[in-house]
């Protein structure tokens, strides 16, 4: 019975003009980088079977995540999924270097092959060897679809001056606008629905902000429901109670209180990622004392922290995170 609730939450969308059919929920896998979750690899295993079960059929992953051989072992038979990769890649040789690495540690094909963090126009600009090369490879058929992905209300604008090459662009978008480097929520919106316009497939990562807002998951769950704009959002989970919950609220389904309660109060903590700059702007932020800098690496004195994510608020790199 909850499968088939849980399924009918999903549907099946074109993405923009690629042509591409996929769900309107995405799986991502950071919180199954090499870096994180170090004790609960079995667990994406279970994850994507559960969520293919119940109609998923894209999944989100990126070379930095170096989760390629864990994430292509859970996905094994499951030959129509749809997966997108995203790297660093400047020019021809990158390209192929990454998309190689990609297939053959999942031993699977790329569908969609992304920019990893593009700012704006113009570092689009200084990759554009790298897309018109992922263009020639989607002419040959040996990917499907190439996009950017981006933190920048800048980058989203970025794709409109290069829509004969860019088919899909992957950003972030929150309730509170957590995560976004140059801008408001509302400034975002508009940006999406521009390129939302222009045909470009929209898919909404961050959705909770890093974790930051999962104490008030309904009301994130809420405001991204009411997005028409966006093809496919991400949703970056650990288990499958997770996704099942999630999904609940996705469709607008009463959640029993208490579960709903249990699932905000669970037990979190502050990770810092590894591309932490050392800036030192969340430690001045903290009001608990609970951030330093050793050195010149950002550290959370756990006993201190109340999880308020003020830090989160106005770390440039959006390199904080709740798990």
């Amino acid at each position: 019975m909850a499968e088939a609730i849980e399924s009918s939450v999903i549907r099946k969308v074109k993405l923009g003009k690629s042509n591409l059919s996929v769900s309107n929920i995405a799986l991502g896998t950071l919180p199954f980088a090499s870096y994180r979750n170090k004790n609960n690899k079995n667990g994406l295993s279970e994850l994507v079977s559960y969520a293919y079960s119940v109609g998923i059929n894209l999944f989100d992953t990126a070379e930095v995540y170096d989760n390629y051989e864990l994430l292509g072992a859970s996905l094994k038979g499951l030959d129509d999924a749809i997966i997108i990769t995203k790297a660093y890649a400047i020019d021809e040789k990158d390209v192929s270097r990454s998309l190689l690495k990609a297939r053959r540690l999942m031993k699977r094909d790329v569908d969609i092959f992304m920019l990893h963090e593009q700012e704006s126009v113009f570092t689009i600009k200084g990759h554009l060897k790298a897309l018109e090369y992922m263009n020639k490879l989607k002419e040959r058929g040996d990917i499907k679809a190439v996009g950017i992905s981006t933190h920048r209300i800048s980058g989203v604008k970025g794709v409109l001056s290069f829509l004969e090459l860019i088919d899909i662009v992957m950003a972030i978008i929150n309730y509170a606008g957590l995560g976004i480097y140059d801008g408001v929520r509302d400034e975002m919106e508009l940006a999406l629905e521009e390129c939302y316009k222009a045909n470009v497939g929209i898919i909404g990562m961050k959705i909770f902000g890093g974790g930051h807002l999962v104490r008030i998951i309904d009301k994130a769950i809420e405001y991204v429901r009411g997005l028409d704009f966006i093809h496919s959002f991400l949703l970056g989970v650990q288990t499958v109670d997770e996704l099942k919950l999630d999904l609940y609220l996705f469709g607008g389904l009463q959640v029993e209180k208490t579960l709903l309660e249990s699932y905000k109060k669970k037990i979190r903590r502050i990770e810092i990622e590894p591309w932490c700059t050392g800036c030192g702007i969340c430690v001045d932020r903290c009001g608990q004392g609970a951030l330093r800098l050793i050195d010149g690496k950002v550290e959370v004195i756990s006993d201190r922290c109340v999880l308020c994510s003020y830090c989160a608020q106005v770390c440039p790199d959006f390199s904080i995170k709740v798990v």
